[in-house]
């Protein structure tokens, strides 16, 4: 589906002119690997993804790109998905806390991957001692790619406190991926 290029929204303010088949195709891979991060089932993070745009589609008309990016108020109704789904559920607390794997082109050597394996389930029981906003924050800069302006814009903290919760957060994984290395 083709946006038209003098679409308005409520405010004035124009809609990218971009196709949201280009938008969908631009975002959903940070949005399928955000939902990963914070603990969704490949099926699940697909199901709830898909879900995401076509609610984005159903709300564009709102979208006014004078008070945030595409891609920000796109991860506004991520998060708001994410919470539901959340609330839905029987438990929070028996998430499983996978990062969503890189598919590369080639496969890796045998060796490579369990190496790979290996420091992922490194990262992730390192991420699980983390409180639930800095793997946020976290998610949020690695998963999505976000900038921490747009990170700040979404979370309603300030620009700064989201640099300085990130780098406190990715100290506290350095130290236990240290620490967890040293046991070995």
């Amino acid at each position: 589906m083709k946006l038209r290029k003098n679409r308005q929204p409520g405010n004035g303010k124009p809609l990218p002119s971009e196709s949201f088949d280009y938008l969908f195709d631009r975002h959903y891979h940070d949005v399928f690997k955000y939902l990963r991060f914070q603990g969704l089932e490949a099926d699940e993070a697909n199901d709830l993804a898909s879900s995401v745009f076509l609610r984005a589609l159903e709300k564009l008309s709102t979208f006014d790109s004078s008070r945030a990016g595409f891609k920000t108020w796109l991860f506004t109704l991520v998060r708001n998905k994410l919470y539901n789904h959340w609330r839905n559920r029987s438990g929070r607390g028996s998430l499983p806390l996978e990062v969503a794997d890189c598919q590369s082109s080639h496969a890796p050597m045998p060796e490579e991957e369990a190496v790979r394996r290996e420091d992922r389930d490194d990262l992730l029981k390192a991420l699980k001692l983390l409180e639930d906003r800095d793997r946020e924050i976290i998610a949020l800069k690695f998963s999505a790619r976000l900038t921490n302006r747009q990170i700040a814009e979404l979370t309603g903290l300030t620009e700064s406190n989201v640099g300085v919760i990130l780098y406190r957060a990715l100290k506290k994984l350095k130290t236990e991926l240290t620490t967890e290395n040293k046991h070995v």
